[in-house]
């Protein structure tokens, strides 16, 4: 399967293109990494959070420790006292804490993507339609030629059909870069220059397939 075309300005326009699109992905990837870890760094507000949560249920463990036990209308409502702390401060706060790190990590991900995706998706839109339009263009042209030319006797008659569709497809202003005259060219039987134009507009040369005729 031919991809790049034998005509070289159009093979090295192809191939820079590729290029730059590979360059474009590239690009965006990094932006899309380079935002993650951007947000990624408010993760360390998420942890302070986590770190004063576990700080102050160690600081009412350390006050549990210290509560006397066995003491009467002492021991037992000091560490009711000390539990309804740790469920309406420390651990709230631990849980809080985690859920806006993994708020964080997800609004991390999300932005990379859609940073890295969206610009992509537009070049991809806009590129691939006309690549593969191109590329099955070529391919057509080519395959057509190629079977045509395997009967020998056909091979003036594909001349002629390649010139014929160049001279009623084709802008006259196009033509006249192969011809100073298409259509005296025409009718004195004179094909290779319609032909190669219509082969170069698909990325081909005549050289390709009318080698003997062009030599």
């Amino acid at each position: 399967m031919r991809i790049y075309p034998d005509v070289y300005g159009r093979r090295f326009l192809w191939m820079s293109v590729d290029l730059l699109l590979v360059g474009w992905v590239a690009a965006w990837v990094l932006a899309g990494r380079w935002v993650d870890q951007l947000v990624l760094k408010l993760d360390v507000l998420a942890q302070g959070v986590i770190g004063a949560g576990r700080t102050f249920n160690n600081w009412l463990i350390s006050l549990e420790q210290a509560i006397p036990t066995n003491v009467p209308f002492v021991s037992d409502p000091l560490r009711h006292q000390l539990e309804l702390l740790r469920q309406h401060s420390g651990d709230p706060m631990i849980s809080a804490g985690q859920a806006g790190s993994n708020a964080v990590h997800t609004l991390g991900l999300v932005l990379g993507i859609m940073v890295t995706a969206i610009p992509i998706a537009i070049f991809l839109v806009f590129y691939v339609p006309s690549r593969v339009r191109l590329l099955y263009d070529m391919q057509g042209i080519h395959q057509t030629v190629r079977r045509a030319l395997e009967r020998p006797q056909l091979t003036a008659t594909t001349m002629e059909f390649l010139a014929a569709r160049a001279l009623f497809t084709q802008p006259y202003h196009r033509l006249l870069r192969y011809s100073s005259n298409p259509v005296e060219d025409w009718h004195a039987r004179r094909y290779e220059a319609l032909a190669r134009a219509e082969l170069e507009r698909h990325g081909l040369t005549v050289e390709r397939y009318f080698n003997q005729l062009t030599a």
